[in-house]
């Protein structure tokens, strides 16, 4: 597996005083992603998929991403080990930029083919922000009330 990410992905939220911090180690794949259907032209769009390496959570950003230094963080944060190797996660980006009507018997009538940015490919810290009871993605922003259980499951 990977050696320790040296770059963060972005955080749109900042961790505060009291915050716990959790790091999870996530791929980064940039994408050039061509579709065409038998009823609509052709149309390239780029995303950003950041797959993470220690669940296997895809992301899909609309957005140009650039990975970061590491932020000043109020804590010592903890880093969740690589589970899923860059072959695995890229698998996963393929499948999370698929769109469901071109996968099956429905590819007859649309076809996508995703297109990585092999040179841009990179190796990031996804910072994950506990916050009394809510556990905060700090990438994406998305907060969901599972705090008690993730901080229970890193003990």
């Amino acid at each position: 597996m990977k050696e320790a990410p040296d770059y963060f992905l972005p955080l749109k939220v900042m961790p505060a005083e009291g915050d716990k911090i959790i790091l999870s180690p996530a791929y980064f794949f940039p994408a050039n992603i061509m579709s065409r259907g038998l009823f609509a032209g052709v149309s390239l769009v780029t995303k950003t998929i950041v797959v993470d390496a220690s669940n296997g959570r895809a992301v899909i950003s609309d957005a140009d991403i650039r990975p970061c230094a590491a932020p000043d963080f109020p804590c010592i944060p903890r880093e969740l080990p690589v589970k899923l190797s860059e072959h695995q996660a890229l698998s996963a980006a393929e499948m999370m930029a698929t769109p469901e009507e071109a996968r099956g018997w429905r590819r007859g009538f649309n076809s996508v083919r995703v297109f990585f940015r092999n040179s841009e490919f990179n190796f990031v810290w996804h910072t994950y922000i506990i916050r009394g009871s809510l556990l905060i993605d700090a990438f994406t922003g998305e907060e969901s009330e599972a705090a008690d259980v993730i901080d229970i499951l890193l003990r």
